[in-house]
């Protein structure tokens, strides 16, 4: 508990500069290129987000895992092995998406979104497929080592630092493409530092890599694969995907203004579980349940306690907060407090999707995701052509909290482990 916690507040710090820099990047994206703008902006990021989820594989929490694995039992070779494994498969699939994009982007915008106007953005955010991915994959990577610090440092400060210094002189020279392309050198900056942290990091460890059996990796990062996709690209980005198809550029940029401040109620979760992800790893191999039940609880009841102030903040004020990205956003108060809600269910569940994919639950956590994004689907389908940016976020919000309960009830299940109801024992 004390490790765990030791880490968690140092991760919190960092999170917290992070999300103070992300928050600031997206209002003066929102103040800069307007409703309609920032709509391009969040369109773009949509397709090289999908993109990159896509290419990462589920590699990332395949590396999480095995790293932290390797790390425990202080096999160097095997940590070596598999992080060499993972970043040239996801080096590869990253680089060719980007081209593909890169390629795509009249189609894509015109053909998909009806928007000419988004080719530009869209070629500019390309790049930022293979950044992204690859700064995502070296972050989850000095995770497994513990490296709390460099981790949230590469993942959540560097490319939003850089892009708010470039946005202000990019934006005014280029438009919507200058907010784009802040966010792709933020990404590229982001992932050669992470590199040069992770060399770092394993630098006085003299033992050769050893060669990781490929389909271990492979069986593991599959059923992640399929649960990364869904929970980190299509059920935070369809929503505002299908409201740029059926909407305007209007009801997107406010949709994604209203979804990144409903993130911050997550704000703590994230942090914990940067820190509490790879020591459930570690338990679980040391076959300690009862320690990974007695944390999971524990943090579960402190991060319902944190953010309380927060989610009521966003539920009874929440056109005074989308106020502060324009005059424009202040009609997604109501959109804002539904998202809200989904993620406050997120952290009263605490760390439950992690706790399967820890444990060897894979396919559990996937099938939870897959539950999810086919009713979100549903709702979407059925609400956002004629209610546009209030059936988005209902769409978005039944996700959440569908994910976030099945994952809830197969921990009880697998490892006999509650969450609810249990907070704090």
């Amino acid at each position: 508990m004390a490790e765990v916690l030791s880490g968690a507040l140092l991760a919190f710090v960092l999170r917290a500069a992070g999300a103070a820099l992300a928050f600031a990047l997206n209002v003066m994206i929102g103040r800069l290129l307007g409703a309609e703008g920032a709509g391009l902006y969040f369109m773009s990021l949509s397709v090289v987000m999908v993109c990159a989820v896509v290419a990462k594989r589920g590699l990332d929490n395949a590396l999480l895992r095995f790293i932290a694995e390797g790390a425990a039992e202080r096999d160097w070779g095997k940590v070596k092995g598999v992080f060499a494994l993972g970043m040239g498969l996801g080096l590869s699939a990253s680089l060719g998406l980007s081209l593909l994009v890169l390629v795509t982007a009249p189609w894509i915008a015109s053909g998909i979104f009806n928007e000419p106007g988004l080719t530009a953005p869209l070629r500019w955010m390309s790049f930022g497929v293979a950044g992204f991915s690859i700064m995502t994959l070296l972050a989850e990577s000095l995770k497994g080592l513990k490296r709390i610090r460099d981790s949230m440092v590469v993942s959540g400060m560097i490319y939003p630092l850089v892009a708010l210094v470039l946005i202000g002189p990019l934006v005014s020279l280029m438009g919507p493409s200058g907010a784009v392309l802040g966010y792709t050198l933020g990404t590229g900056a982001a992932a050669a530092i992470g590199w040069l942290l992770w060399r770092r990091a394993i630098a006085s460890q003299i033992t050769e890599a050893v060669p990781f059996d490929r389909n271990r990796l492979w069986i593991s990062s599959r059923s992640l694969w399929v649960m990364t996709v869904i929970n980190r690209a299509v059920l935070p980005w369809a929503p505002l995907f299908l409201l740029g198809i059926w909407g305007t550029a209007d009801d997107a940029g406010i949709f994604g203004a209203a979804t990144r401040v409903a993130m911050l109620i997550t704000f703590f979760l994230t942090a914990v579980n940067t820190v509490i992800a790879p020591k459930f790893a570690e338990l679980y191999t040391k076959g300690d349940i009862e320690t990974i039940g007695r944390l999971a609880r524990r943090f579960a009841f402190m991060l319902t306690l944190a953010t309380s102030p927060l989610f009521v903040l966003l539920i009874f004020a929440g056109d005074w907060v989308m106020a502060m990205f324009g005059p424009e956003f202040t009609r997604g108060g109501t959109a804002l407090a539904m998202l809200a809600v989904g993620q406050a269910v997120n952290t009263m569940t605490g760390s439950v999707g992690y706790l399967l994919m820890m444990t060897g639950h894979e396919r559990d956590a996937r099938n939870g995701s897959i539950l999810a994004a086919l009713l979100m689907v549903a709702v979407a389908f059925l609400l956002i052509p004629t209610s546009g940016l209030i059936g988005a976020a209902l769409a978005s919000a039944v996700a959440v909290v569908t994910a976030n309960l099945y994952a809830s009830y197969f921990v009880v299940i697998r490892l006999k482990i509650k969450v609810i109801g249990a907070y704090g024992k």
